[in-house]
């Protein structure tokens, strides 16, 4: 008897699972910070929560994270907590941009993929955060990958979670420079 044969159906990770893997991989790659399942608070909103030992460190990851993430129609919110289980809100005044790198410097400090943050000024002010030379990979049905992963250098992964831009100063992500391999003889 032959066996009907029954179509494959593809089906792609919604946006929200795939924001919810970036900030896991990126912000949660650090033994201080606790990144909880991603919940869905309604049809079109879900709720990222991320608990953080360290209120200096909570409210600087607060206030450089995107808490609010429009994808469409679905709307991704990400709540910070202290390690007692308050809420921790962004630090709400001007930053100039050596505030800015020491912001990343506290928030990060920890971070497995993170290596420094400085200002500079070449052709525009801006703010350098510099994060290893790694790749970030994580299934997310990507058909592109045989395994079907998503894979991004870590600088992208972390630029796409955070804020871009402070009033006037441009935040470059970066990646650090490797030293160049010696020649095999």
């Amino acid at each position: 008897m032959a066996i009907p044969r029954q179509k494959s159906r593809i089906q792609l990770s919604p946006p929200q699972n795939i924001y919810f893997s970036k900030i896991l991989n990126s912000v949660g790659n650090d033994p201080l910070v606790q990144v909880a399942p991603l919940r869905q608070v309604s049809s079109n909103r879900f709720l990222i929560t991320v608990r953080v030992r360290g209120n200096r460190k909570a409210r600087a990851l607060a206030t450089l994270l995107v808490l609010n993430k429009r994808i469409g129609n679905i709307l991704i919110q990400v709540r910070i907590l202290n390690s007692k289980g308050d809420l921790i809100r962004p630090i709400r005044r001007s930053f100039n941009r050596f505030e800015i790198a020491r912001l990343y410097r506290i928030a990060f400090r920890t971070n497995r993929l993170f290596s420094f943050a400085v200002s500079r000024t070449l052709p525009v002010r801006a703010v350098f955060p510099v994060f290893k030379a790694k790749v970030v990979q994580f299934f997310a049905d990507n058909l592109a990958d045989l395994f079907r992963n998503l894979n991004e250098v870590a600088a992208f992964v972390f630029r796409d979670v955070l804020k871009q831009k402070f009033k006037n100063i441009a935040i470059n992500f970066s990646t650090v420079q490797q030293p160049p391999e010696k020649a095999v003889r």
